[in-house]
């Protein structure tokens, strides 16, 4: 897979380009700016985008609009978005602007890679999709990716979990529209069931719900039962 990182830090950028490279399955190149990247694209047929939100110059933003509005047929490469910004509205602007992920320049590379590789899994999966006959893709369930830690809407957006979230998701994913109780989901992350473990919980059910709708522009299925546990009610499957 060709990717290209758009980062102005040189630092960062080196680091994301000789470890992705190392991965074995990409072929990475760094760009310093929008304009580096633009002499090249779309002669470099990149599949995949690590974009730095902020760049001087042209923005993360204005590199996606301009290829969403620029590529020819069959040459719509996927976008991850990197920033070091918190805001709600800078994630709806990117997912706006064509990116399928949002994640922090502060995650380790091995989240980044995480992502790379499961951008990589969906088109290829999506290219036997296309070409198998009788193969009818799950379009309108969710995806937990339990291996590299990310949620797949049906619109095709993602979002990265953290272990925690990973964990709840897989045990809500493996018995859709039942409750399961909030002292299994503890049982579950080695949680003692206290109060205050419950109320963490509770927690972490309301921040994934909002992340997922800012991610992925859809509502996550996940429904509490009050005073017992969490449903999950949309149609999902689990890849482990």
């Amino acid at each position: 897979m060709l990717v290209a990182v758009v980062e102005d830090s040189p630092e960062l950028r080196s680091d994301l380009v000789e470890f992705l490279n190392l991965q074995g399955c990409f072929t990475v190149q760094g760009f310093e700016s929008g304009e580096a990247f633009f002499a090249v694209w779309p002669r470099s047929p990149f599949q995949l985008l690590l974009l730095d939100v902020a760049l001087p110059g042209i923005s993360g933003l204005e590199i996606a609009r301009q290829v969403r509005s620029r590529h020819t047929a069959g040459s719509l490469p996927e976008i991850v978005m990197l920033t070091a910004l918190d805001s709600s509205s800078d994630h709806v602007q990117g997912l706006e602007a064509g990116a399928a992920m949002y994640l922090s320049k502060r995650s380790p590379l091995e989240v980044i890679g995480a992502a790379c590789h499961s951008v990589q899994r969906r088109l290829e999966r999506d290219t036997v999709g296309s070409t198998t006959a009788g193969a009818v893709p799950a379009k309108d369930a969710w995806q937990l990716d339990t291996r590299d830690w990310i949620v797949s809407a049906p619109n095709g957006r993602s979002l990265a979990l953290t272990h925690a979230e990973v964990m709840v998701l897989a045990m809500l994913f493996e018995q859709p529209g039942r409750v399961v109780t909030r002292k299994a989901l503890l049982l579950r992350l080695e949680k003692r069931d206290t109060l205050s473990n419950l109320r963490n919980l509770d927690n972490m059910a309301s921040r994934l719900r909002r992340k997922a709708l800012v991610a992925c522009d859809m509502e996550l299925p996940l429904r509490p039962s009050y005073g017992k546990g969490y449903t999950f009610t949309g149609r999902c499957g689990l890849m482990k």
